[in-house]
């Protein structure tokens, strides 16, 4: 038996799993006017709970929250003085939410008014991102969905600098710390990660990085009021490192609020699953 040709496929697949003493520097993003990129995310929910109090009264169910994010944007040339510009257009926005309490079912459904639209994004030499919406569509309801799309693109996950195997480092995870805000402007957000993995090949060279989010904040309010919130999720990434646009991000755990006031009391215990993948688009959606 000839073991050498045996050994080689198993050398070269070997090869292409890099283990100790191997390094990489994140960046910078490779993409090219006219290419597209889609963002997907979805969490989920399954098997929450809630539990209300008032006065002597207590009520218990169940809660699920689904939220469903699609976007896609086109890169566009580079204006005069370098601003980069882009063409985002949003196919779905939408939360769905299904409450049993008591026995007695409330479902709600909300698509976003940004569905099916359009619109223009530029970021100025400076960092700062504007969006130029085409009037239609009322500010104060699009607010939150146009903030999650602005601190999206602001985010800075990898370091600026060589990392090895097991090396870990701190990141801001505002898109998450955004969510807890709606209700909690206090909460204190801290996300960790680990290079676990590098994966080489011909055609191929990924990263996996380990991840974690943790949360946790209070509000006390003068008439006797408090709300309070944690999270602690983890997971994992996965990012094309030749690319650095090709991501996808698993992310579960559990995000616990409580909410209360004189006489009256809500906790909401949530397991979470979050997913989001961005992939280039073979066919753009613009010209």
């Amino acid at each position: 038996m000839n073991t050498t040709r045996i050994a080689a496929p198993i050398i070269a697949l070997a090869a292409s799993f890099l283990t100790a003493n191997a390094e990489l520097t994140f960046g910078p993003i490779r993409a090219q006017p006219g290419e597209s990129i889609r963002l997907v995310s979805q969490s989920e929910t399954p098997g929450g709970t809630i539990k209300r109090t008032y006065g002597e009264i207590t009520s218990k169910g169940t809660i699920e929250i689904t939220r469903e994010r699609e976007l896609i944007w086109t890169f566009r040339d580079p204006a005069a003085d370098g601003s980069r510009r882009g063409m985002v257009s949003v196919p779905k926005i939408c939360t769905t939410s299904k409450i049993v309490l008591n026995g007695q079912a409330q479902n709600s459904v909300d698509n976003s008014p940004l569905n099916g639209k359009l619109f223009a994004m530029t970021r100025n030499p400076q960092g700062v991102w504007s969006f130029d919406l085409d009037g239609s569509l009322p500010l104060n309801r699009i607010r939150t969905e146009i903030e999650e799309l602005e601190v999206y693109l602001k985010r800075e996950w990898y370091p600026k600098r060589d990392v090895s195997l097991g090396d870990s480092w701190e990141f801001d995870p505002a898109w998450i710390k955004m969510v807890i805000e709606k209700d909690l402007s206090k909460a204190q957000t801290i996300g960790t990660m680990r290079l676990r993995q590098i994966r080489r090949s011909e055609k191929l060279s990924i990263a996996i990085i380990d991840v974690s989010v943790r949360s946790t904040g209070a509000d006390f309010s003068a008439d006797g009021s408090e709300a309070g919130a944690s999270v602690e999720l983890t997971g994992e990434m996965v990012v094309n490192l030749k690319t650095m646009l090709d991501e996808s991000l698993d992310l579960k755990g559990t995000v616990t609020t409580s909410v209360k006031n004189p006489g009256e009391s809500t906790r909401i215990k949530l397991p979470l699953h979050l997913v989001v993948s961005k992939s280039f688009v073979k066919d753009s959606p613009f010209p």
